[in-house]
């Protein structure tokens, strides 16, 4: 039987991604943004944990989004590199700002 991945599954593979990225990159900006928020995704990581809510099926879109990123990034200048981040980081921000947010009702 295969295991289905979660959400934290996939920020966590995201969040990986980007430190290796990072690792590469030679502009300060887009370094730092991509540490920060590979940071902020694995502190945000549990909580996207739950199968019924919307963080699982919105991981999986953004990291099928991101496939070939590390190699796209490697190929761009600083200017191309800023356009090509700022959609990514501006959909994982929201993400993250939702996850902070969010309220478990108990039952």
């Amino acid at each position: 039987m295969a295991e289905e991945k979660m959400g934290t599954n996939y920020a966590r593979e995201i969040a990986q991604m980007f430190r290796e990225t990072a690792a590469g990159c030679k502009f300060g900006g887009v370094k730092d943004k991509l540490v920060g928020i590979a940071d902020e995704l694995e502190v945000m990581a549990p909580k996207l944990y739950f199968k019924t809510q919307k963080g699982t099926e919105d991981m999986q879109r953004i990291a099928a989004e991101l496939e070939g990123f590390q190699q796209k990034m490697a190929a761009c200048d600083e200017g191309s590199a800023q356009s090509f981040c700022t959609p990514v980081f501006g959909k994982l921000e929201q993400i993250l700002t939702q996850v902070k947010t969010m309220k478990v009702r108990m039952t």
